[in-house]
């Protein structure tokens, strides 16, 4: 608050300061337990004569904890009903949950009459979605894409980007593990860091790491 009164002052040459009305907006698996007034997280606060009291800055924020909204208040635009159920589901609920959820916002999208909109809308979506809940698998992708080829088939360039990436990462995974195998294979020949370095390309650090590993 003391930020944009500041800028106000500043950028409007005036000793005027404008209503703020604090709001938190909050997600998460378990309840907001924080108190709603600055007043209530103040030490003995509620101890001090009135006289002392009027002196301690003391206000309330509302609080709109979105996990614990029901389908029916969230409410407005497609967009606003998209961002708002992910919000609401992206840590409260299991893979299950998560998949429905996509499900659900697909149906929103379907309503956009914009649709190269509504393909950048579920791009941003899917992308936030894997990236926040990093449990969710390429089979999930998969069952997304089949899903979705016949409910919102302009979606399905999206999911194939994801599943290629889940394909790149498998590969770069395979990759790697060949790679630890010929440098734990050149380390029982005894061959020395520098020469391991120049067979494989890894850097001393990386060959240091899966030596202790033989050793551990």
């Amino acid at each position: 608050m003391i930020e944009i009164w500041e800028a106000k002052i500043e950028d409007e040459y005036t000793d005027e300061l404008p209503m703020i009305i604090p709001i938190v907006i909050y997600h998460g698996k378990s309840n907001w337990n924080i108190n709603a007034t600055l007043g209530e997280m103040i030490k003995g606060y509620k101890s001090l004569p009135e006289d002392i009291q009027k002196h301690v800055p003391d206000y309330e924020y509302l609080l709109y904890d979105i996990s614990r909204f029901t389908d029916e208040e969230i409410k407005g635009k497609v967009i606003n009903k998209i961002a708002m159920t992910t919000i609401r589901d992206i840590f409260t609920k299991d893979t299950e949950g998560i998949i429905e959820s996509v499900y659900k916002m697909i149906e929103y999208l379907v309503e956009l009459e914009d649709k190269q909109s509504g393909i950048e809308y579920f791009e941003t979506l899917m992308r936030y979605i894997f990236s926040a809940r990093i449990d969710l698998t390429k089979e999930v992708a998969n069952e997304i894409m089949n899903k979705i080829e016949t409910t919102y088939p302009e979606g399905s360039e999206v999911v194939m980007t994801l599943a290629e990436r889940f394909r790149e990462e498998g590969m770069e995974e395979g990759e790697k593990k060949s790679m630890e195998k010929v440098v734990k294979k050149s380390i029982i020949k005894g061959l020395t860091t520098e020469d391991i370095m120049e067979i494989t390309g890894l850097n001393k650090e990386e060959i240091e790491d899966i030596r202790k590993k033989m050793l551990s």
